[in-house]
């Protein structure tokens, strides 16, 4: 297969992202229940990839702490419909929009450190939500969490109820895309290209007159509330939430996706939660210490590509994702 033709099949927006997208759509009402419920949490978990890729492959902020913003999230929308009543997209937006207030009041002060004091601010953060989480038992539950009834998803004259497993993929899946193409229009604006420009020389950008302040600010608060995002999504799929969702681990696993998968790309930390969620959910049945082969893979994939997965593919085709 010459390279052209190459180029051609793998140029996500020609023909690969259509594909999948097509695939997802149908495979909606085919597939099995258990893996229709796999599939959601791949799609859950990847727009909490691609938020957090923004920040880390877009803009170099490497934050251990965006648990913070998915639990935020997930409570935003668990307390509101569970004491206020409120309907599914007010319950939403205002659950997004407190991950906004959040990641803008701490990212005053986080922005303006350097990369180890960064990683450490963002560590201290997320361990100060977490302990104030399993605390407050009278409004997080704990470790037991809370559990709330979903308000159905009205839509013009009609509602839907998202305890239909058809209702609640396609519902998933809508947010997938919209996160994707938004955050891809993003990334391939001036924004974009100033973001990137930081990450690859903070000191010329800011030479040439950027306030990388106030952009890497931007670009934390976006990935704070596509963060938040997941965490809504994931609340209303589970219909729970508990003092876990603000734990080290989930602000582990989007790295973890992240490197694997290849920063920088959007599309590579999609292969990383695909890849991890596949072996969790399959190998965790019959190993309990499977995290020694995510690791391992780990190891692998970055010894032979920094860039990971996808950025050893574009790298031997020269198709840039």
């Amino acid at each position: 297969m010459s390279q052209r033709l190459m180029e051609v099949v793998l140029r996500p927006t020609s023909l690969i992202l259509p594909v999948i997208l097509v695939f997802l759509i149908v495979m909606g009402i085919l597939l099995p229940s258990s893996i229709r419920s796999l599939l959601m949490e791949i799609m859950i978990f990847s727009i909490y990839g691609m938020a957090y890729d923004i920040l880390f492959g877009f803009s170099n902020q490497f934050s251990y702490g965006q648990a913070l913003f998915f639990g935020v999230g997930a409570y935003g929308v668990l307390l509101l419909a569970l004491n206020l009543n409120a309907d599914l997209w007010t319950a939403m937006l205002v659950a997004v929009m407190l991950s906004l207030v959040f990641a803008f009041v701490l990212g005053i002060l986080a922005v303006r450190l350097s990369e180890a004091y960064f990683v450490i601010i963002s560590v201290i953060f997320n361990m100060v939500f977490y302990l104030l989480a399993l605390d407050w038992t009278w409004l997080t539950g704990g470790d037991d969490g809370l559990t709330f009834t979903v308000p159905p998803i009205p839509l013009g004259f009609a509602s839907y109820s998202v305890y239909d497993p058809i209702v609640n993929y396609y519902f998933i899946l809508f947010f997938v895309i919209a996160t994707y193409l938004i955050l891809k229009r993003i990334i391939d604006s001036p924004l974009g290209k100033i973001l990137v420009s930081i990450r690859e020389n903070e000191e010329r950008a800011e030479f040439l007159g950027y306030n990388v302040i106030r952009y890497k600010l931007i670009a934390y608060i976006i990935s704070a509330m596509f963060t938040g995002l997941s965490g809504t999504l994931y609340a209303i799929r589970t219909r729970y939430a508990s003092a876990d969702y603000f734990s080290l681990i989930m602000s582990a696993d989007p790295i973890i996706w992240t490197l694997i998968g290849g920063a920088g790309t959007l599309i590579g930390p999609i292969v990383g939660v695909v890849i991890l969620r596949i072996l969790t959910y399959y190998i965790s049945v019959w190993w309990r210490n499977y995290f020694i082969l995510i690791g391992g893979l780990m190891i692998l994939v970055l010894r032979v590509s920094p860039k990971g997965i996808v950025g050893y593919i574009a790298s031997k085709i020269g198709v840039k994702f």
